[in-house]
């Protein structure tokens, strides 16, 4: 068995630095540009993983297209040699629209990976700072922009 990646581990990808937004072990549609979707198969033995990326949007790769990488350090590896799974999808989303001012995709992507990567581990640490459902919103919120997509909702 090859690397195993986590929620908010920051990886390198075809694509570029991302985040891990999601560990996919069971098969699912991920959306793709317009209203299309596109099936990933996943399972316990073969995860594959949606990455949230650095510059824009997010995609599907298998741990062998990524490697460990740093949002912050400049010499740390940025791509790898691999393939996608899926295109990136990247949609308009107003996930920095209820953010606090000053917030930029490079915020939500070093938040979502200190957290662990996870929309409830996201509520789970917001609700201490505002009431469970003001947290839900903002979770919701940083995912979309993480993902550059609404269409993760009830999937993943």
């Amino acid at each position: 068995m090859g690397t195993r990646y986590e929620e908010g581990d920051v990886v390198a990808t075809p694509n570029g630095r991302g985040v891990v937004a999601a560990v996919l072990t069971d098969s699912v549609e991920f959306p793709q540009e317009g209203d299309e979707l596109t099936d990933v198969s996943a399972s316990d033995d073969q995860p594959a993983y949606v990455v949230g990326l650095e510059d824009v949007g997010s995609a599907v790769y298998r741990a062998s297209a990524l490697e460990t990488s740093d949002l912050e350090d400049e010499d740390a590896t940025r791509e790898t040699d691999d393939e996608a799974l899926t295109e990136v999808v990247d949609e308009d989303v107003n996930g920095l629209d209820g953010l606090p001012e000053g917030w930029d995709r490079d915020s939500v992507l070093e938040y979502w990976s200190s957290i662990g990567g996870s929309w409830k581990s996201c509520v789970d640490d917001l609700t201490d700072e505002f009431e469970e459902e003001r947290a839900k919103e903002h979770c919701s919120a940083m995912k979309d922009e993480v993902i550059r997509s609404e269409r993760w909702r009830n999937r993943f």
